[in-house]
C-alpha cells in the first residue's frame, strides 16, 4: 500500500461525514429511522394515526423482526438480564441462539446505552461509514489510487446492497466484506502476529454480524481470495490465514454453538437440507445497474422479487469503468480474480448457464442464494476502481463503446417492459426514468473520459461529484424517517392485553416482544420446526414443487407464522391462544367466544377453551413424532386429561387432577419459569411453552427430566403434594462456547501485543 496523502485524508473525511449528512433527518428530535408505517397501518395502531399512510411491504421485516429484536435485547440487558429466551413469539423460542439477534455485534450495543431512535440512526450512519472506509482501505491495499478508491468506496457504501438492507443485520455482514479481503491482503504483504490477530477479529465480527447466510457468502468469497493470493506469498501465508480464521471462529463460538442447536430445530434446515430450488432473478433485472427503480418499490413493485433483491446499483461511474478493470484481467491476477468473482456471483444471481447451478450445490443450498448482491457489487466496484487507476488513454474508446452498448441495451429493456401491466402503475414511468438515467450516464461518461485523459484534481472532483449525483437520490430517500410517535405506540387495546399478559394472544403483526404480549405466531427467519408441524402446512416448503411454481418463496422455510394460521389450525387450543384481537366492529363467529374488549381501536374476543400455560394431567401416552402430529391435527386427544410424550417407552401414569389441584405461575425472568403446584396425587405438569434442547427442570430444587410433550411443548412429572417447579433455559453449547471464546480472545489479544513475531515480507 502506498503512503497516504492529503487526497486520502480528504476521501476518508468524505466517507465518514457523508452518511451523517444523508441521515441528518433521523438525528432530529422526535424522529426515528424506521418504516413504522408497516405497524401503524394495522389495527389497533391505525386508530392512532390521523393521516392516511401506506405500508412499505419491502421493509416488512424491519418493524416486525429486527427492531423488536433490538428493543427486546436492549430492555433485557438494561435490566441486568441476558436474553437467552423469548416467550413472546412462537409460544416461546430461543433468542440468543438465533444469531440474527446480533446481540454481541458492537453496533447493536448502541441500543444498550442510548435511546432507541438515536441508536438506530447512529448505527445506520456508522454502518455506511464502516462500509465505505473498509472498501477504501481494501482498494488502497491492492494498489488503487485515492480517487478511484473513493469512487469504488462510494459505490459500495451507498449502493443498493447497503442502502436497501441498511436496517437488516444483513448490512452488518455486507459492511465487512471488503474488510475481510483487506485483512487477508494485509497479512499477505506482511506476515506478523498483529496481522493474524487483525484478520481473526474481522472474521469474528463477520460471524457475529447477525445474518448467517450473508456471512457464509462473504467468508466463502474470502476463502477463494486467500487461495488466489497464495501463489507468490511468503511462506506460511495460508497456514496463518487458516489460523486467523480458526481464531475468529473461536471468538464467535459462544454464539455459533447455540446456533447450531437452533438450526437443527428449525424449519429452514428441515426444508433446505432436503432440497432447495436454485432460485435467481430474471436476467433483464441487470438493468437496475443503471435504473435502480426500474421495477418500482413499495406498493408499486411489479417485479418477481422485492426491490432489495432485484436491484444491484452502485452508481453509474463504476458501471462505465467496469470494462476497464475487466480488461486488466489479461495481465493482472487481482483483476482476474474479481472478474471470476463477478461471473460466479452474477451467474448465480441471474441464473446464468452452468454457474447458476451452483445455487443448488451442497452448502450453498442452505443459504438463500438471492442474497449474492453484495458480493456482486463488491466485485464490480473493485474492478471499476482498478480500471480507473490502471487504464491507459487507449481505454477511452472502450468506455465510449461500452456507453453506447449500455444506452441501447437499457433502451431495449425499457421498450420490452412497456407492455407489462405492472410497469403502467409506476409513479415514475419507465421512459421518464430512462431519460433521467441516460442524462446521468452521459454526464458520468464525460467525467470518466476526462479522468482517463487528464487525471487532474479538477477531473477527479468532477468524477466523484458525478458518482455522488447518481447515488444520493436512492441513498437519501429509500429508508424512511418517521415521527417517533409512530414507533410502537400503545393503543388502548394493546394496553388491555398487557394487563392480561400471562395469557397468550393473537393479533396483527409480530411485535409481541415489544409490548411483552405472549404470542403463538412468530417471525424470526428460522421458524421452529415442531411448532410449524403442529400448526399445519403454512407454505414453508409444505406446498412442494407445485407450490414453488406459483410462489418460489415457499421453499425457503423462513416465512412468518401468522396469527390466522395458528387460529385455523387444530392445535390452536394447545397453543393456548386465549385472546384474539380484531379490527373495531369485527365479528368472530365461533362457539364459546365472548367479547372481552370493545373499543374504537379494536375488539378483543376471549377463547375460554384455550389451554392455560401450565396445567396438570394424570394420563400419558408414548408416541413417535409422526403419531403426535397426526393426533394433534385430528384433535383426537383430550389434552386436559392426557399428554403425549416423545422419546419414551412406558410412561408412568398418575391420577386425574381434582378441582382443588393448582398449577400457578409465579413472577420471574423470561428464561426461568417458576410454578407452584398443589396436587392430591402424582401427575404431569404440562407447560404450553415450546420445548428446546437446553431446558432444565427441578422440583423443589431437585433435578427432574424435561419431557417433550404434545410434540412441541414441555412437561415434568411431579409427586402428590405441594411443590415448586422451576424450568430454566440455557442454550446447549453456551458454556462450552463461552470457554472457547474466552481462550480464543486471549490468544488474539496476545498476538496483537507481540511485536516482531514474524519476519516482514521482503
Amino acid at each position: 500500500m502506498r503512503a497516504w496523502t492529503l487526497a486520502d485524508r480528504l476521501a476518508v473525511a468524505v466517507l465518514v461525514l457523508l452518511p451523517f449528512v444523508l441521515l441528518t433527518p433521523a438525528f432530529l428530535p422526535g424522529a426515528v429511522l424506521s418504516p413504522a408505517e408497516n405497524v401503524v397501518t394495522l389495527f389497533p395502531w391505525k386508530a392512532l394515526v390521523s393521516t392516511p399512510v401506506t405500508a412499505r411491504a419491502e421493509l416488512f421485516d424491519v418493524p416486525h423482526y429486527f427492531h423488536p429484536t433490538l428493543l427486546y435485547a436492549s430492555d433485557e440487558i438494561r435490566a441486568g438480564r441476558f436474553p437467552f429466551w423469548n416467550p413472546y413469539q412462537y409460544a416461546g423460542v430461543p433468542f440468543f441462539s438465533n444469531p440474527q439477534s446480533a446481540i454481541l455485534f458492537p453496533l447493536t450495543a448502541l441500543a444498550y446505552v442510548l435511546p432507541a431512535p438515536l441508536a438506530l440512526a447512529l448505527a445506520a450512519a456508522l454502518k455506511l461509514a464502516g462500509a465505505g472506509l473498509a472498501m477504501f482501505w481494501f482498494l488502497r491495499v491492492v494498489g488503487g489510487g485515492p480517487v478511484p478508491a473513493l469512487v469504488g468506496a462510494l459505490g459500495f457504501m451507498l449502493g443498493s446492497p447497503m442502502i436497501s438492507w441498511l436496517q437488516w443485520t444483513y448490512s452488518n455482514a455486507t459492511m465487512l466484506i471488503p474488510a475481510l479481503f483487506a485483512a487477508v491482503e494485509h497479512l499477505r504483504q506482511q506476515a506478523t502476529g498483529r496481522r493474524v490477530a487483525l484478520l481473526a477479529v474481522v472474521v469474528a465480527f463477520q460471524l457475529l454480524a447477525g445474518y448467517p447466510q450473508g456471512s457464509f457468502h462473504a467468508l466463502l468469497a474470502t476463502a477463494a481470495w486467500t487461495l488466489a493470493r497464495a501463489p507468490g506469498a511468503p511462506g506460511g501465508f495460508l497456514l496463518r490465514s487458516v489460523a486467523a480464521a480458526a481464531l475468529g471462529g473461536g471468538v464467535a463460538a459462544v454464539q455459533l454453538l447455540p446456533f447450531v442447536d437452533y438450526v437443527r430445530e428449525s424449519a429452514v434446515y428441515a426444508y433446505r437440507s432436503g432440497w432447495t430450488a436454485p432460485m435467481h432473478v430474471p436476467v433483464q433485472s441487470a438493468v437496475t445497474f443503471v435504473m435502480p427503480y426500474f421495477y418500482g418499490t413499495g406498493a408499486e413493485r411489479w417485479g418477481t422479487w422485492q426491490f432489495a433483491i432485484m436491484t444491484v446499483f452502485v452508481g453509474l461511474v463504476p458501471v462505465l469503468a467496469f470494462p476497464c478493470g475487466a480488461l486488466q484481467a489479461l495481465r493482472e491476477p487481482i483483476s482476474r480474480f474479481f472478474v471470476g468473482l463477478a461471473v460466479v456471483a452474477g451467474g448465480i444471481h441471474y441464473g446464468g448457464p452452468l454457474v447458476g447451478m451452483l445455487a443448488g450445490a451442497p452448502g450453498m443450498s442452505l443459504g438463500t442464494n438471492s442474497r449474492l448482491m453484495p458480493v456482486l457489487a463488491f466485485a464490480v466496484c473493485t474492478l471499476a476502481a482498478l480500471g480507473l487507476e490502471r487504464a491507459t488513454t487507449g481505454s477511452v474508446r472502450l468506455v465510449r463503446g461500452w456507453f453506447a452498448v449500455l444506452s441501447v441495451a437499457v433502451a431495449v429493456t425499457v421498450l420490452a417492459a412497456l407492455d407489462d401491466p405492472g410497469a403502467d402503475a409506476l409513479t415514475w414511468p419507465l421512459p421518464a426514468q430512462y431519460l433521467v438515467a441516460l442524462t446521468l450516464l452521459c454526464a458520468c461518461a464525460v467525467m470518466t473520459l476526462g479522468w482517463l485523459r487528464h487525471r487532474s484534481p479538477t477531473w477527479a472532483t468532477a468524477l466523484v461529484a458525478c458518482q455522488l449525483a447518481s447515488l444520493v437520490p436512492l441513498a437519501a430517500t429509500y429508508n424512511p424517517v418517521r415521527d417517533a410517535d409512530w414507533f410502537y405506540p400503545t393503543p388502548k387495546a394493546i394496553a388491555w392485553l398487557q394487563r392480561h399478559r400471562e395469557a397468550r394472544a393473537a393479533m396483527p403483526g409480530h411485535v409481541g416482544s415489544v409490548y411483552r404480549i405472549r404470542l403463538a405466531q412468530g417471525y424470526d427467519g428460522m421458524t421452529p420446526r415442531r411448532v410449524e408441524e403442529l400448526a399445519g402446512p403454512l407454505g414453508s416448503g409444505n406446498a412442494g414443487a407445485a407450490g414453488f411454481l406459483e410462489n418460489p418463496l415457499t421453499l425457503w422455510g423462513s416465512e412468518p407464522l401468522s396469527a390466522v394460521a395458528v387460529l385455523r389450525s387444530n392445535a390452536s387450543d394447545l397453543f393456548g391462544v386465549r385472546y384474539v384481537l380484531l379490527p373495531p366492529g369485527a365479528e368472530l363467529r365461533s362457539p364459546g367466544l365472548r367479547l372481552a374488549y370493545d373499543g374504537a381501536d379494536a375488539r378483543i374476543f376471549e377463547r375460554p377453551q384455550a389451554l392455560p400455560r401450565a396445567f396438570l394431567v394424570g394420563r400419558a401416552r408414548c408416541v413417535d413424532d409422526a403419531d403426535a402430529i397426526r393426533l394433534v391435527r385430528a384433535r383426537a386427544v383430550d389434552f386436559r386429561r392426557e399428554v403425549l410424550l416423545s422419546d419414551c417407552k412406558s410412561p408412568t401414569q398418575g391420577e386425574d387432577p381434582s378441582a382443588g389441584d393448582v398449577a400457578a405461575i409465579l413472577p420471574g425472568p423470561d428464561d426461568r419459569l417458576r410454578i407452584r403446584v398443589s396436587t392430591a396425587g402424582p401427575a404431569y405438569l404440562v407447560v404450553t411453552e415450546t420445548w428446546f434442547p437446553g431446558w432444565r427442570a427441578s422440583v423443589d430444587g431437585r433435578k427432574a427430566p424435561v419431557l417433550r410433550a404434545n410434540h412441541a411443548f414441555r412437561a415434568v412429572w411431579v409427586p402428590g403434594g405441594d411443590h415448586e417447579v422451576e424450568f430454566r433455559f440455557r442454550p446447549r453449547g453456551f458454556r462450552e462456547g463461552l470457554v472457547v471464546s474466552v481462550l480464543a480472545a486471549a490468544s488474539v489479544l496476545a498476538l496483537a501485543l507481540v511485536r516482531g513475531m514474524d519476519r516482514a515480507r521482503t
